[in-house]
């Protein structure tokens, strides 16, 4: 494992698992927030993110996570093993809530400087549909790549047993 890729809905735990496992493996970590959004939530140009997206994949060592599902295929290109976090919609919307909590009125880590969380019923609504919208599409992606190893987690205790294994 070399370029692994963490994918999975908001609030599954992509980048919680993402520290962990960089801490454990030594391989850097990019967030695909940090490259796609800039301060105060402005997108990124697309043919620059996507410039970014295909430098840090070219890279010879790397966990990329995020639920970039449009980069997904430039990113697949490359990644040797991917982590599918599967939560079900009301875990992963408990999560968010969590997530809100813990970083109230500030930015998370995996998030450019300036973008303070903004919970509102739009991006709820894309939790709550994230399975339902994206799986076939992600199982087609993954069908159509040769020599991937994938985990797939249904739960924080899959997570749990996986990470103490290592």
């Amino acid at each position: 494992m070399k370029r692994i890729l963490i994918i999975g809905s908001n609030g599954a735990g992509k980048s919680t698992f993402s520290y962990k496992l960089s801490s454990k493996l030594q391989l850097p970590l990019v967030h695909i927030d940090k490259i796609y959004w800039s301060d105060n939530w402005k997108v990124t140009p697309k043919e620059q993110f996507e410039a970014l997206v295909l430098d840090e994949a070219r890279k010879d060592q790397w966990i990329i996570e995020g639920n970039n599902i449009r980069s997904l295929p430039q990113r697949l290109k490359y990644a040797d093993t991917v982590f599918w976090f599967e939560f079900s919609p009301l875990m992963c919307i408990w999560n968010v809530f969590k997530r809100e909590i813990k970083y109230f009125k500030k930015a998370r880590p995996d998030v450019p400087n300036g973008c303070v969380s903004k919970l509102s019923f739009h991006f709820l609504k894309d939790v709550w549909n994230f399975n339902q919208k994206n799986h076939d599409r992600i199982v087609e992606m993954l069908d159509d790549c040769e020599g991937i190893d994938v985990v797939r987690f249904r739960n924080h205790k899959e997570v749990e047993k996986y990470l103490n294994k290592l």
